[in-house]
């Protein structure tokens, strides 16, 4: 819900005062020129800590992935640019 800051009595509350609208009633409130400051929303949540990094392979050990990328590079460098 967002939450203004009225330019306007409205709802016998004085200029100024701070309250939560629906979408509905903000576009009203805007179109009629009653709304001095839309406040932005405070973070509900902080953000997740981030996940953990991937452990690294064993060097030693060759995936099918290192295959395939090792057969690969051949044909790509064999070709020339003009």
């Amino acid at each position: 819900m967002p939450r203004i800051k009225t330019a306007h009595w409205h709802g016998g509350q004085p200029p100024g005062t701070e309250f939560d609208v629906d979408e509905t009633e903000l576009r009203a409130l805007v179109r009629d020129g009653r709304v001095a400051e839309v406040l932005p929303e405070p973070a509900a949540r902080p953000d997740p800590a981030p996940a953990p990094a991937p452990k690294a392979e064993p060097a030693g050990e060759a995936t099918p992935a290192d295959a395939e990328a090792e057969a690969a590079a051949p044909e790509r460098a064999s070709r020339k640019r003009r």
